[in-house]
């Protein structure tokens, strides 16, 4: 029987999704459709939405696409050549069909794997998902079993405190020229660590609670953890091979996708306040994945 892989990508933000994304890409038995971040399932769990008076939960983030594809039909720019924008509002109705039923999402990838009998394996690296509920892992999970799936997770994790000053500059990279030069990075990394711990950022360093989602609904053998700082090795790449049990190209370990170059240096005292804000999460992921992390990451050095 041919193989039929869904491949399920839950993050971390700035933990390598996208150069994995692209190496998978450059197969041609896999097929990830139309985008990378499909940001479905962010979309639809009522747990991280806002309540409201009645008791129940509105998840803005639905309200703000369903929104945005009002606006694009109003301005009857739905389905017309829109230049290079023509791409994005090619899909917005579809991407929002999904969110709306989410029988279409699971629909779909079924559809990019029987349109070619070439292709083996198809999927969605969303980073946001990292936060999911293991409620709507289950859901995922039913969906693509009952097309006949197996599932493949993938969670990429990196040190916190590097994760966040990468978040943190690219932010700044994503600016106008006039807001990049007003951006203070460090002050802003500052920020961050003075906020309240429940805030979302934080939350996305919290690798113990998705490991720990994950594997309260997916079998070990259908989740890889990996890790940014060993990502781009020929190790790697054979990890994964075998991980997805299907044929795949060489990995171009050499190209880093969306690298945020490091012109200042974070202050010594505020990577070990945050090294420390982020002990409970240190302390997991050494004693899950063993000694090898105090070489990994160098945060360790600051405990």
């Amino acid at each position: 029987m041919a193989n039929k892989i869904l491949i399920l990508g839950v993050g971390a933000q700035k933990c390598g999704t996208t150069w994995l994304h692209d190496q998978l890409s450059m197969n041609d038995n896999i097929d990830m459709g139309f985008t990378k971040e499909y940001h479905i399932f962010d979309a639809i769990e009522p747990s991280r939405g806002k309540k409201m008076e009645d008791g129940s939960l509105r998840n803005g983030l639905r309200e703000k696409r369903f929104r945005s594809l009002a606006r694009l039909h109003a301005n009857g720019k739905l389905g017309i050549n829109q230049g290079p924008s023509r791409k994005k509002r090619k899909f917005a109705a579809l991407k929002l069909s999904f969110i709306d039923n989410v029988d279409t999402y699971f629909d779909y990838f079924d559809y990019l794997y029987l349109k070619d009998e070439c292709v083996e394996a198809v999927g969605d690296i969303t980073p946001n998902y990292a936060i999911l509920k293991p409620e709507t892992f289950n859901l995922i999970r039913e969906g693509v079993g009952k097309r006949g799936f197996d599932i493949r997770v993938f969670f990429l994790m990196r040190d916190p405190v590097e994760r966040i000053w990468s978040s943190v500059r690219m932010k700044k990279r994503a600016l106008w020229a006039q807001r990049q030069k007003e951006l203070d990075e460090i002050r802003y990394f500052q920020n961050l660590l003075e906020k309240d711990s429940s805030g979302i950022k934080h939350k996305k360093s919290s690798y113990s609670s998705t490991v720990g989602n994950l594997e309260k609904v997916f079998d070990a053998s259908e989740i890889y953890f990996g890790f940014y700082e060993s990502l781009f090795s020929k190790e790697s790449y054979c990890g994964i091979l075998n991980f997805m049990g299907i044929p795949l190209k060489d990995f171009q370990c050499d190209s880093v996708i969306n690298a945020s170059p490091k012109n200042i240096d974070l202050p010594v005292e505020l990577v070990r306040r945050m090294v420390v804000r982020h002990s409970d999460t240190y302390s997991f992921i050494l004693n899950k994945f063993g000694d090898k992390m105090e070489k990994l990451w160098q945060g360790y050095n600051y405990l």
